[in-house]
């Protein structure tokens, strides 16, 4: 052990997949060099427990971004100002105390020393590499049919900063609002509302990859451990290390470790339904303000769309039963396919139709060909 570790280090951070009888005897020898945690009864378990892990990094890491923006450009607040609002949120035990959070309030107070003037971070480029790791929570999401706004939003706010030469040619030619189209804040709201928008958003981004993990689950059989998992990160050293973290571990502790949605245990939902108004009032002023908020207004998009009872896909199904006659389900549950005449035309279309199945003729005429032996448009009704 003291070969691997130097004095004063943190042991590593290890997510074990396998059967538990051998993680069992494998923990001994393990634990005194590195902190290990038993997520799943395969060692794919905990590759794939790596990818969610790095799709929330990265997630909240986005929404906690946005958030300083907001305070930047929203709310007129200077680097220290920022740098303090986050302190202050540490220092207060608040619902963002973390050590991302913590690490993020140091960055604000760093000043720059190459040029004498202003922060380091007023120096650095807006832009990073893309890496297709991080695409595959996405591929994953879809091949399983997730639903997955806030992580895709923060996936594509990478894709929209490695376009940095087009996004500043656009900056010049596309306007937004400004001066006296911009609403007025107050400074100590703001960073309240804010504190509890990006909590907010943190939980659907977690709500999402969970939703894919335990997906990922069922068709491979890992018995996967959620909770053994959020413990693994949230351990000192960790990147992820956070309230938010400990809050939802205990959310799973109190409801058996077991869940459909993490939306739905009781003690989160009761936390989105007490927080969502703020939320909403962060989301308003971004775009208010014209400044860009992904992730924070996509999980609200989430959080919206996913407690609506009855969402307007019924138009589009009418809209395509009104264009070729693909059929729709009615209410009612009777499990049959429906289609409607909705304008004269279809009317008449259906009488030719059962007077053609009437008379034993044959309903579809043959069809025209174009040149050169192609298939011309069918305009048969």
């Amino acid at each position: 052990r003291d070969q691997i570790l130097e004095k004063d280090d943190l042991p590593g951070v290890f997510s074990i997949g396998g059967p538990y009888d051998a993680y069992t005897k494998l923990e001994p020898y393990v634990s005194p060099c590195a902190s290990i945690g038993h997520v799943g009864s395969e060692a794919s378990c905990a590759h794939y427990a790596r990818m969610i892990q790095r799709t929330i990094e990265n997630g909240v890491a986005q929404a906690l971004a946005e958030g300083a923006d907001v305070m930047e450009t929203a709310a007129a607040y200077t680097n220290i100002d920022i740098g303090r609002t986050l302190n202050k949120w540490v220092e207060e035990g608040g619902l963002l105390s973390s050590y991302l959070v913590r690490i993020s309030a140091k960055i604000y107070y760093k000043r720059d020393s190459l040029t004498g003037k202003g922060f380091v971070l007023d120096h650095i480029k807006d832009s990073i590499p893309l890496d297709a790791v991080d695409t595959w929570v996405t591929l994953e999401a879809t091949k399983f049919g997730i639903p997955v706004p806030t992580i895709n939003a923060a996936l594509e706010s990478r894709f929209f900063s490695a376009m940095k030469d087009e996004r500043v040619e656009a900056s010049s030619i596309l306007g937004g609002p400004d001066g006296v189209d911009t609403p007025s804040v107050l400074r100590d709201q703001i960073g309240e509302d804010l504190q509890r928008a990006i909590y907010c958003t943190c939980i659907c981004i977690v709500a999402e990859c969970f939703a894919i993990f335990q997906s990922a689950s069922e068709v491979e059989s890992w018995d996967l451990n959620l909770a053994g998992c959020i413990e693994i990160w949230n351990r000192p050293g960790s990147f992820m290390e956070s309230t938010l973290l400990k809050r939802i571990h205990s959310a799973l502790m109190d409801n058996d470790g077991e869940m459909k949605n993490l939306l739905l245990v009781p003690s989160i939902a009761s936390e989105l339904q007490e927080l969502h108004v703020s939320w909403r009032r962060i989301v308003t002023l971004s775009f208010a303000s014209a400044v860009p908020c992904p992730t924070m207004s996509s999980s609200l998009t989430h959080y919206d769309t996913y407690r609506t009872r009855k969402l307007p896909i019924g138009v589009l199904r009418a809209q395509r039963n009104f264009f070729d006659g693909t059929r729709f389900e009615r209410t009612g549950g009777d499990g049959g396919w429906y289609s409607t005449c909705w304008i004269t035309e279809h009317t008449r279309a259906k009488q030719r139709k059962e007077e053609f199945l009437a008379a034993g003729r044959d309903l579809e005429p043959p069809k025209k060909r174009g040149k050169r032996g192609k298939r011309a448009i069918d305009e048969s009704p």
